[in-house]
């Protein structure tokens, strides 16, 4: 699937309670975060996590559980001598 569905389940709560900017989320305290609705240990943890991904600025590679490949060593040579 790739996604992750629970964080953007999470997100969408966010955004109901209305939370709906990367900084009022990164600025939520753990008193706001415990206030909301129906909260768990493991809705906390993904929003912990994705405060730390906005302050990335990766986002999207968060919720949809993809990284950006590095790139290595660009423009070395990696060919045999003649």
């Amino acid at each position: 699937m790739g996604k992750n569905q629970k964080a953007i389940k999470v997100l969408q709560r966010l955004f109901d309670a209305g939370y709906g900017t990367e900084k009022e989320i990164v600025n939520m305290t753990m008193d706001e975060m415990l206030a909301l609705p129906g909260v768990n240990v493991a809705d906390l943890c993904i929003i912990s996590e994705l405060q730390k991904s906005i302050k990335a600025n990766k986002v999207i590679s968060y919720l949809s559980k993809k990284t950006e490949a590095k790139e290595e060593t660009k423009g070395a040579d990696y060919g045999g001598t003649t």
